[in-house]
């Protein structure tokens, strides 16, 4: 789940946004949407939840569904009645969300589905030796890379992953490819994940394509090690693959951005992400 904050003026004249997040996945039930709202900066940061009275409408091709409040948890909003509503391959949706002061509205289409067909990993016979820098103490006009560096080690674990090319042409729908390789003993080094590849969000059409005209990605992932004749420390790695449109592409890449306040939003009247994707997922067990 993703947490969204959002920070307004100091005034006390502060008017709170919606801020929306909902994934619809190809070929599954109507997902949970969590509403939220901003508040001013001066306040805390643990968001409040949607005023009362706020009304959820989704439209999914032909089919409507309200949304009711999860008594659970007042930032979720679920399907009332689904009667098996299902997000099918390019249907239109559209989310219309009426909250006392506010009205906020959300479309797109949903993507073909997406389905891992191969993954093949490489482990080389030995690990690498790698200078580690701590980026938070070195400023971004600094070229003294020697500040708190110290030299270490790591395998480079490559992976690939291929999947078909399904989407039909003159469907209107050009897709965008999210990728990502997650070790349950992952290793956090943002400079080093600049240099390998362990997640990728990129056009579909610019995937390589295969003789059998499927589309692959290769990546690499690292895993540390305490010295240069350690072993390959055995571990799950989960591979995830989604397919989604330019919308979801500007948000994926834009989480992280350093000069934004908050992702790239496609909400109209309010904060947020409403997005359609197909995804897919696997565990594979690694090791020497």
């Amino acid at each position: 789940m993703l947490l969204w904050a959002g920070c307004d003026s100091v005034t006390p004249s502060h008017r709170s946004t919606l801020v929306v997040e909902a994934w619809f996945d190809t070929s599954t039930p109507l997902p949970p949407i969590r509403i939220s709202t901003t508040r001013a900066v001066s306040e805390a940061l643990t968001p409040d939840p949607a005023p009362s009275g706020t009304t959820v409408e989704v439209t999914m091709a032909d089919r409507t569904v309200m949304y009711e409040r999860d008594p659970a948890d007042p930032l979720r909003f679920l399907p009332a009645v689904t009667n098996g509503v299902l997000a099918a391959d390019g249907d239109r949706f559209d989310v219309r969300i009426d909250a006392p002061d506010a009205s906020v509205r959300a479309s797109g289409m949903m993507p073909p589905p997406i389905t891992l067909r191969d993954i093949n990993v490489s482990v080389p016979d030995s690990p690498i030796s790698v200078v580690l820098i701590d980026s938070l103490n070195v400023g971004l006009d600094s070229l003294n890379l020697a500040v708190n560096a110290t030299t270490g080690f790591i395998y480079p674990v490559q992976v690939s992953m291929s999947w078909d090319d399904n989407t039909p042409d003159g469907s209107g729908f050009e897709g965008w490819i999210e990728t990502r390789l997650q070790p349950d003993n992952d290793f956090s080094s943002s400079l080093i994940d600049f240099f390998l590849l362990p997640s990728q969000v990129f056009p579909e059409s610019s995937a390589r394509t295969g003789e059998d005209g499927s589309l692959s990605w290769e990546g690499v992932y690292a895993i540390a090690v305490p010295e240069s004749d350690s072993p390959l420390p055995p571990h799950s790695l989960r591979v995830v693959l989604t397919r989604g449109d330019d919308r979801f592409a500007r948000f994926m890449t834009s989480r992280d951005a350093p000069d934004r306040r908050e992702p790239d939003s496609n909400v109209n009247g309010g904060l947020g992400f409403v997005g359609g994707i197909s995804t897919d997922s696997t565990r594979v067990d690694v090791f020497q």
